[in-house]
């Protein structure tokens, strides 16, 4: 296949150390594929001129495009740039609306555009200056004729970002279009419900016979398990295979899919409450309001979710979220007695169709040998009752906390799914 390829550099002695979450690479390479380009490659560097250098000499040999994000800026480890023109032979000028840009940009902040501020205007002569519209340093763009092409982006996401969007990205859907490459393109299907292992003996038969420029890839995670299909070839062509191939499997998994669009499991939760028109109220415990802060990470939320009550300690538990005393002393915080009368109690206070409620033992103290630390009971009430189900997570604090929220959510989607 003549796919365009991509190689990432990242840039930075943070990136390296962990001190900093490398997001960028996965954003820009979740990006690239939903327009056809394929990141084939991914490195990373310090802030060095030859480790900056090496890197990108080396995967321009084999990629139509290496991009870099980070060491673009105004302090001493900003080395990027002179890297860059070292490479290239090249040498740094004046931009003059990039120069104007900076001291805007500081007036508008009230401070003076000091000369190390200003330094960010100077740019290869030969890169094309792509303007940043909520940072300081430009990104650029070298066009090469003997080698892959260089887009250089700063380190910082929202900078990246908006660099990419306004510019990088269709400049990148057009040189596919312009070259005649192919494209690849993918479709992920959201399954719940069934282990990776019975899932793959169920599709096996569907997996042998898939087209040859189809992929198949089980990706588990959170209580569900991602189908990926990607398909590549011409770009008239893949659409129509993917759409075939999702049929057969969508068909074959049946009421398994909770989602054919690659969603979220709280994207799911939303959709399914807003078309059905299902109001929504939770009482956390052991995730301290996890969920609730998940269910707000979508935007338009506040069109179902009406609130919740963090009810970690026992004492609110009793006055506010309606659990007696003597349930709490005769089968404790956790325990399916407390979390059904939480969920109703929360359901009625809140006047909502549906509620959820969730107590555990996260960890890494508190557990029992009766139970242990990863114990979680969930229960969410509507109209049909109160359902509640028992958890065995691990022993890492944070892990359970997150699948606590994860098998929170996706009991509420079956009992929305099943009305």
């Amino acid at each position: 296949m003549n796919l365009y390829r991509i190689a990432l550099v990242s840039i930075g002695n943070e990136v390296l150390s962990g001190d900093t979450l490398n997001t960028n690479a996965a954003w820009i390479g979740r990006r690239c594929a939903a327009i056809g380009a394929l990141v084939a490659e991914q490195r990373t560097v310090p802030d060095e001129r030859a480790a900056i250098i090496e890197a990108v000499s080396a995967l321009r040999t084999r990629a139509d495009l290496v991009v870099t994000t980070g060491g673009l800026g105004p302090t001493h480890d900003d080395v990027t740039v002179a890297a860059l023109c070292e490479l290239f032979g090249d040498k740094l000028v004046v931009h003059e609306p990039t120069l104007e840009y900076l001291e805007r940009y500081a007036a508008l902040r009230g401070r003076e555009a000091t000369e190390r501020v200003r330094s960010q205007a100077l740019v290869p002569s030969s890169a094309i200056v792509l303007p940043n519209t909520v940072g300081t340093a430009p990104g650029l763009l070298f066009r090469r004729s003997d080698g892959g092409d260089v887009l250089v982006l700063p380190g910082v996401p929202a900078e990246m970002r908006a660099i990419m969007e306004e510019h990088g990205l269709g400049w990148i859907a057009r040189r596919i279009e312009e070259g005649g490459y192919d494209v690849f393109a993918e479709r992920v299907l959201v399954t719940s419900g069934i282990p990776e292992s019975d899932l793959a003996d169920r599709l096996e038969s569907l997996r042998t016979t898939l087209p040859p420029s189809v992929e198949l890839a089980f990706l588990p995670a959170g209580g569900v398990v991602r189908l990926r299909l990607r398909a590549s070839g011409r770009p008239d062509e893949v659409k129509e295979t993917l759409e075939k191939v999702s049929e057969a499997f969508v068909s074959k998994l049946g009421e398994a899919v909770i989602s054919t669009s690659n969603e979220r499991l709280v994207e799911v939760l939303h959709r399914l409450c807003v078309t059905n028109g299902k109001t929504l109220a939770v009482a956390e415990s052991c995730t301290g309001g996890m969920l609730g802060a998940e269910i707000t990470s979508v935007p338009g939320s506040s069109a179902y979710f009406v609130g919740g009550l963090i009810c970690y300690a026992d004492a609110v538990k009793v006055h506010f979220g309606g659990v007696r005393p003597e349930t709490l002393a005769i089968y404790g915080a956790v325990s399916q007695q407390t979390v059904e009368v939480l969920a109703s109690y929360v359901r009625t206070a809140y006047s909502t169709d549906l509620s959820i409620a969730i107590s555990g033992i996260a960890g890494p103290g508190g557990g029992t040998a009766e139970k242990p630390v990863g114990t979680v009971w969930i229960a969410v009430a509507d109209a049909d009752g109160v359902h509640a189900r028992h958890y065995q997570f691990g022993t890492d604090r944070q892990t359970n906390r997150r699948r606590a929220c994860d098998a929170a959510i996706l009991m509420a989607i079956e009992r929305l799914r099943s009305t």
